[in-house]
């Protein structure tokens, strides 16, 4: 018998009988893949009771509370992981995502009774990564089973305190007729882990791949149907990982945790003051300040470099690594609007060092003092950390979480902090308040 098809929009998963070139859904364009009709006499595989409970005969939710040994583990995750959670963990290949399991397995209590469930690597496989990122012995069980059905039965049956499951991708349904990694087999496997997580009280970590456009793959409905979302991003010609939140239900979003990766795993870096700068001693030097960014509850001290060079082109390039390129353009014109640098016949190139990547407005003023010291060659002491929102008229606004900045700063020692003019009384560190480009340029090289 022929096999009925249909197109499925990978962003949004709306079905349609024939390819179009836009969603009208979704609006996005060029988003439909074909797929297999699947079964639609798919059993539920629950008997919840979901009668109506009163809100006041529901039990204390501490207990839900699954803590871990590291307090910044507890925190990243709102309070430590919640009982019944699904949380996906997506990244780039390569970067660390099983590891991480691996090490947060080792940071629950000792009796803890895990089930691993891999598609992505053999039991062996597995098993030598454990005994290098490991020292101490986990209640650890493996398998590869990658039958959806089958490893509900298995949960159920056990009764495991946590569940990986990497990948989602990977993974299949037997009452679908599509194949492993199809949008539909994604997101129906998924809703089925989801009710287990839910009516079993089992904290699951699935882990997903990521398209080359760097967004999860599969429906983006999933990242809707889970309750949390983390991004393992990190540069290959580092060695820090960055765990970044960007949906949490039960705690904060854009919390980070920052790791290295070593011979033997990940190591969490509890305290990365001065980790993204160059602590050498070296003269001052152009095109490079200090700012201090906020990623999550974590203020970080970077580094920002600019190179100013005339252009060969009519038409003068920006490139940057770190901050969008739409960012710099923003900012050399408001330096061509109120200092008359005349940027529009020099190519600007801008990095912060470390391969930080950020979207803090905070570090606007410190792009501009940068710009300015590449193209007229002017010096800038090493030890000075600017802070500042950069608009369009010149002025020099506040920025959030400013006193957070300023304990890191006096941590850090700085011989100059310059910030925008606030009401904040600081003592214990040299700081001056500006309130517009001119005046920090002043501030700053005079």
């Amino acid at each position: 018998m022929k096999k009925k098809k249909r197109f499925v929009c990978k962003e949004c998963g709306y079905v349609s009988a024939s390819w179009i070139g836009k969603c009208p859904d979704c609006f996005n364009w060029n988003s439909f893949i074909e797929e297999i009709i699947e079964n639609p006499k798919i059993k539920v595989l629950f008997s919840e009771n979901k009668n109506l409970i009163n809100v006041n005969e529901i039990g204390s939710t501490d207990e839900l509370i699954i803590k871990t040994s590291k307090e910044d583990i507890n925190s990243f995750f709102g309070d430590g992981i919640v009982s019944g959670s699904v949380v996906l963990i997506t990244g780039e290949p390569g970067v660390g995502k099983s590891t991480f399991l691996l090490y947060l397995a080792k940071t629950l209590h000792a009796n803890a009774k895990i089930f691993y469930f891999s598609g992505e690597e053999s039991q062996s496989q597995i098993k030598k990564r454990y005994d290098r990122v490991n020292s101490d012995e986990l209640n650890l069980f493996i398998s590869n089973q990658i039958e959806v059905e089958l490893i509900i039965e298995q949960c159920k049956k056990d009764k495991p305190d946590i569940i990986f499951v990497d990948s989602i991708q990977t993974c299949y349904s037997s009452k679908m007729e599509s194949m492993a990694g199809t949008i539909s087999q994604i997101k129906n496997c998924t809703s089925l882990l989801i009710q287990l997580a839910k009516e079993y009280s089992i904290p699951i970590f699935i882990t997903g791949h990521v398209t080359k456009s760097g967004d999860i793959a599969g429906p983006k409905i999933m990242e809707h149907m889970v309750d949390v979302v983390i991004y393992f991003e990190g540069d290959y010609q580092y060695q820090y990982r960055i765990l970044r939140s960007i949906k949490n239900r039960f705690g904060g979003i854009d919390e980070i945790m920052l790791f290295e990766m070593k011979e033997r795993g990940l190591v969490l870096i509890e305290n990365p003051m001065g980790y993204f700068i160059d602590n050498e001693p070296h003269e001052n030097v152009t095109g490079r300040c200090r700012a201090i960014i906020m990623e999550g509850r974590h203020p970080l001290i970077i580094e920002v470099e600019a190179l100013v060079v005339p252009s060969a082109y009519s038409n003068p390039r920006r490139f940057a690594e770190g901050v969008d390129t739409a960012r710099i353009s923003r900012i050399a014109a408001i330096l061509d609007k109120h200092l008359n640098e005349n940027l529009n016949n020099y190519d600007i190139y801008f990095n912060i060092s470390g391969g930080v990547k950020t979207k803090d407005v905070g570090i606007d003023i410190a792009i501009a003092m940068a710009i300015y010291s590449s193209k007229n060659k002017k010096l800038m002491s090493n030890n000075t950390i600017f802070i500042g929102e950069l608009s369009l008229t010149g002025k020099i606004r506040g920025v959030y979480k400013l006193e957070r900045r300023i304990k890191e700063a006096k941590k850090f020692g700085v011989n100059l902090l310059i910030l925008p003019q606030n009401n904040i009384d600081i003592k214990e560190i040299n700081t001056k308040t500006v309130e517009n480009v001119s005046s920090a340029i002043k501030c700053a090289f005079l």
